[in-house]
């Protein structure tokens, strides 16, 4: 049986045109064509090029849809010894599918306490984390901070300093806040261990 190709000719004409019109706009000549990488994919070559050219440009996400989550991988083009380019998948981003995508939040059970910067714990425990916010139990009478800035442990990690600002307070007596944005390294490395507790608790995500 002959092998129908991934893309038709007509879908190879309008990419090629939409590379000319880019070009023309800048109005600078057609720079020389780059060797496309000879990626371990198994696919078409018309699709690995398309590929290949979506993850050097920063264009390509994977998505799997499981039960009401979404899990958003962004493949990097990663060369091997041999010069020979591979698609390698980072760690995922998860999302609650519904009437409003949100970031998945990890439940913690026993809840487990913010420190301070010389270790001991503070007044705020967290119920739910996710890469954006926290659910918070204030365990004092004194009135929620407007804003933080606390260590967050990591069961078998180092701890992450973090800083949120109090967005609202639930109608189960909760306190809601939003995280700020960590550098590069410490939201990877939250990424991560939100994943982690996601497989743990949803095995049938990473089965087959």
């Amino acid at each position: 049986m002959q092998e129908q190709p991934l893309l038709t000719q007509a879908e190879l004409d309008f990419i090629q045109r939409l590379n000319k019109k880019s070009a023309a706009s800048k109005r600078k000549p057609a720079p020389m064509p780059v060797p496309v990488p000879d990626l371990l994919v198994d696919a078409g070559a018309q699709l690995k090029e398309l590929l290949a050219y979506c993850a050097a440009n920063e264009q390509l996400t994977i998505e799997a849809h499981i039960a009401n989550q979404r899990l958003m991988f962004t493949p990097q083009l990663i060369e091997d010894a041999h010069h020979v380019q591979h698609l390698e998948l980072g760690t995922p981003q998860i999302f609650d599918e519904g009437p409003a995508s949100r970031a998945w939040r990890l439940p913690l059970d026993p809840p487990v306490a913010l420190r301070q910067r010389n270790g001991k714990p503070s007044d705020l425990w967290i119920h739910e984390l996710s890469l954006n916010g926290l659910l918070v139990e204030r365990r004092s009478k004194h009135a929620a901070p407007e804003h933080f800035e606390l260590i967050l442990p990591l069961a078998g990690q180092k701890p992450i300093a973090i800083e949120g600002s109090l967005v609202r307070k639930t109608s189960g007596g909760f306190l809601a806040y939003q995280l700020d944005p960590l550098d590069k390294r410490g939201s990877e490395r939250l990424q991560q261990f939100i994943f982690q507790q996601h497989r743990a608790l949803h095995p049938q995500a990473v089965q087959g």
